[in-house]
């Protein structure tokens, strides 16, 4: 396949799915207790929450201030405004500082814990509100967020604690003695935003930091792909089930931790096309690690990419054939956007066609075909396992962004004429 005569089909696909994404959340987001509404069905009808989870909070606001950008709807601003005013009522911890993991419904604590990945995300969602609404309160209250996520640095031996108490104490548990790719990754899109927004040096130089720790301690570079888990001081180590991670939640009891390195495919196609951002606002440049994105992809194509169904697994050795071929929704979201990166930057076939054939599995298998949002989970040739449109961990965040991504990717193909979504350089 050559990319140009396929271009406008996808671009239209993906301009549709868009706005399905887009009807399915404005029609949905707003839980009339309290918050927003992230827990839904296999047919998209919302389940009552005892429980309200920061990631999904944070999630979801993200994914409302982002298509408030794109849509040029005010319902999505509203709801932006919504949820952001939810957030720091019912989550903001007014003693310590920062924000709780989750709460009830009321705003009463139930895990008061500070996990730097919940708190990545709580940037993320802030300082994105500050750039897209002109939000003085979300850009301070982004600002605090970074000044109480000091606490976790680790001054001995870089990057970031990961699993702290309220006071910012860390752990001491086995979860609360790693490091992780996955929250380090996480913290290059939060602090790319902040960076970007403020211009300050300690930002920058907080941006900067993370990505070299990233290219320098956390990628295998023999192999081209991401490393997992990691000891406080950069030693690999075997994986385990970390607390209150997306594994550890999952809707079955969560698989025995594998007895060899780790690599995730979604991350890696994910990082390739983060790193793109940060290089810009740092740089000035999104090809600055074109060789890394690409010799990531080549890896994700001979290991991770399914070739016959379509889409990517979720995860298996640092070389050799996958060993968990389950296809989940998050993985591939991020793989439409790495594909078409490393295609944009390579100009290489193989990384459309991994586009393309990516994006018609998830069409068929994994998008609800009229409520429009992702099932969660589904078997390599499709079947499907964990229906649910949303739960705890989703917030439209990976959804909502692959169709965004991807539609401003497809229309930079097109020419500049088709640019009608914005050229977006503040990264939603």
């Amino acid at each position: 396949m050559t990319a140009q005569p396929q271009v406008a089909a996808f671009t239209h696909q993906l301009s549709d799915h868009l706005d399905g994404l887009a009807r399915f959340w404005r029609e949905r987001a707003v839980d009339p207790v309290a918050g927003y509404h992230t827990v839904f069905d296999a047919e998209g009808r919302a389940d009552p929450e005892t429980v309200k989870s920061l990631i999904a909070q944070t999630r979801l606001l993200w994914s409302c201030t982002a298509l408030a950008r794109v849509t040029n709807d005010s319902a999505f601003a509203d709801l932006a405004s919504f949820g952001l005013d939810y957030l720091v009522a019912a989550f903001g911890d007014n003693r310590a500082g920062g924000w709780y993991w989750t709460v009830r419904p009321d705003g009463t604590p139930l895990d008061s814990a500070k996990l730097i990945y919940g708190q990545s995300f709580a940037l993320y969602a802030l300082a994105t509100c500050a750039e897209v609404l002109h939000d003085d309160a979300a850009h301070q209250a982004a600002a605090r967020t970074f000044d109480a996520m000091e606490s976790a640095v680790d001054a001995r031996y870089g990057g970031y604690l990961e699993n702290l108490d309220r006071d910012w104490n860390p752990e001491r548990t086995p979860s609360g003695e790693r490091k992780s790719l996955d929250i380090h990754l996480h913290l290059l899109e939060s602090f790319t935003v902040l960076a970007r927004l403020t211009g300050e040096e300690r930002h920058r130089r907080r941006l900067g930091e993370v990505r070299g720790l990233i290219l320098d301690k956390m990628i295998d570079h023999a192999a081209h792909a991401g490393k997992n888990q990691f000891t406080v001081d950069f030693r690999d180590v075997l994986p385990i089930v970390i607390d209150r991670t997306w594994i550890a939640e999952r809707l079955e009891s969560p698989p025995p931790a594998p007895q060899f390195l780790t690599t995730s495919y979604g991350h890696n196609l994910e990082l390739g096309w983060l790193l793109g951002e940060a290089d810009q606002v740092l740089e000035g440049s999104a090809a600055v690690h074109t060789d890394l994105v690409d010799a990531i992809g080549d890896h994700t194509l001979t290991w991770g990419y399914d070739a016959q169904y379509g889409g990517i697994y979720r995860e298996g050795p640092m070389t050799g054939p996958a060993t968990d071929t389950d296809k989940e929704f998050w993985q591939n979201a991020e793989a439409l956007v790495g594909f078409l990166h490393a295609y944009q930057l390579t100009g290489r076939p193989e990384y459309f066609d991994a586009f393309a054939h990516t994006w018609e599995f998830a069409n068929r298998h994994l998008i609800h075909p009229t409520a429009a949002e992702w099932r969660i989970r589904t078997t390599r040739d499709g079947q499907v396992i964990d229906g649910a449109l949303g739960n705890q961990w989703t917030g439209g965040y990976h959804t909502v962004r692959a169709a965004i991504e991807s539609v401003r990717r497809l229309k930079s193909l097109e020419g500049p004429a088709a640019c009608d979504v914005p050229s977006d350089p503040k990264g939603t």
